[in-house]
C-alpha cells in the first residue's frame, strides 16, 4: 500500500479505497466477534459445569491434579497455553486476510486507473473533443501516467506471486485440518443436539469460526483472481481507439499489460487445489458426508 504508483487522487479511487477500508474493518470486528465468543465460553464452560476439576481441553499430566491446592495452577497453565495458540491461529488469520484485502483494494483501484487514465491526463478545461489529446503536452503526461501504472501492475503482481509462494503449503495444511476439523466438530454438536447443552453451543461457536475463516480466504482468493483478470478488460476500455496507439510505444505496452493479465493470479493449497468458493464448497460437502458416515457407524 506504500508504493509510489499507487494513485488514489480522484474522489471515485478514494469511494474505492473507502469501501475496502470499511469492507476489511467489517471482516475484522466479525472474525474478532465469532472467536471471542468461542474462547470465552471454552474458558468459562470448565468452572460452571458438573464436574468438580475439569479442563477447558483434555490433558494428562504425570500427578494427580485434582486436588483443591494444584488444580488452580494447572487450570492456570493449560489457560495460558490455550489463550496463546488460540490468539496465535486468530492473529494469523487476521494478517493472512489484511494482505488478502490490501491486494484486492491495489487491483480494483488500478483498474479504474486505466479506465480513466485519459481523463486523468486530461486538464480541467480541457476535452478529449477540443484536440487536446493530440497535443505534445498531453503525450508526455499519458506516457508517464502509463509508465506508472505498468510499474504499479508489475509491482502488484510480484507482491502477489511472492504471497502465493510463501501460502501454499501451510494452506494445504490448513485445508486438510480444517477438514477433518469441521467433519469431528460436526459429529460433536450431532451427538450433542441438546439446546440446553453448554457443549453444544460450545462446539457450534467452533464450527462457525472454522467455516467463516475458511470462507473469508477462498473468497477473497477468488476475487484476487476476477480483480486480476479484469485488468484485461480495464485496459480494453481506456480509449485506446481514440488515437492514443499512434503515440509510439503505447500500443506494445497496451497490448503486454492486458497479456499478462489474461493469466489470472491463482492462489493454491500446495499446487494441488485452487483456494475458490467452488473449493470451498467440495470441503463442506465432503465433511458433511463424513459427518453421515460417522453418524451410521455410531
Amino acid at each position: 500500500m506504500e508504493s509510489p504508483y499507487f494513485d488514489i487522487s480522484t474522489e471515485t479511487r478514494k469511494k474505492i479505497f473507502n469501501f475496502w477500508v470499511q469492507r476489511n474493518e467489517r471482516f475484522l470486528k466479525l472474525l474478532l466477534a465469532l472467536a471471542g465468543s468461542t474462547l470465552a465460553i471454552w474458558c468459562v464452560y470448565p468452572l460452571v459445569d458438573d464436574i468438580e476439576y475439569n479442563l477447558m481441553v483434555s490433558a494428562r499430566f504425570p500427578f494427580e491434579y485434582q486436588t483443591p491446592v494444584r488444580y488452580p495452577m494447572v487450570y492456570s497453565s493449560v489457560y495460558v497455553a490455550f489463550c496463546y495458540s488460540s490468539t496465535f491461529v486468530l492473529l494469523n488469520d487476521l494478517i493472512m486476510q489484511a494482505h488478502l484485502m490490501h491486494l484486492l483494494c491495489q487491483y480494483n483501484i488500478l483498474c479504474n486507473c486505466f479506465e480513466t487514465i485519459i481523463t486523468d491526463c486530461l486538464g480541467e478545461n480541457e476535452s478529449e473533443h477540443s484536440g487536446t489529446i493530440l497535443t505534445e503536452r498531453f503525450r508526455e503526461k499519458y506516457l508517464k501516467k502509463l509508465n506508472n501504472l505498468v510499474k504499479q501492475h508489475k509491482f502488484i503482481l510480484d507482491n502477489s506471486m511472492e504471497f502465493k509462494k510463501s501460502l501454499s503449503k501451510p494452506m494445504l495444511a490448513q485445508l486438510t485440518a480444517s477438514g477433518f476439523l469441521i467433519c469431528f466438530l460436526g459429529y460433536q454438536a450431532s451427538v450433542n443436539a441438546d439446546p440446553s447443552n453448554a457443549k453444544f453451543f460450545m462446539t457450534l461457536l467452533y464450527i462457525l469460526y472454522a467455516l467463516f475463516q475458511l470462507f473469508i480466504f477462498c473468497k477473497w482468493c477468488d476475487e484476487i483472481k476476477i480483480q486480476s483478470e479484469n485488468i484485461a478488460n480495464s485496459v480494453y476500455c481506456s480509449g485506446w481507439e481514440k488515437g492514443i496507439t499512434a503515440i509510439p510505444g503505447v500500443r506494445a505496452c497496451l497490448l503486454l499489460v492486458a497479456i499478462r493479465a489474461r493469466r489470472p493470479v491463482i492462489f493454491t493449497a500446495g499446487s494441488l487445489f485452487e483456494l475458490s468458493l467452488a473449493s470451498y464448497t467440495t470441503i463442506v460437502k465432503t465433511s458433511y458426508s463424513a459427518v453421515t458416515v460417522l453418524r451410521r457407524f455410531q
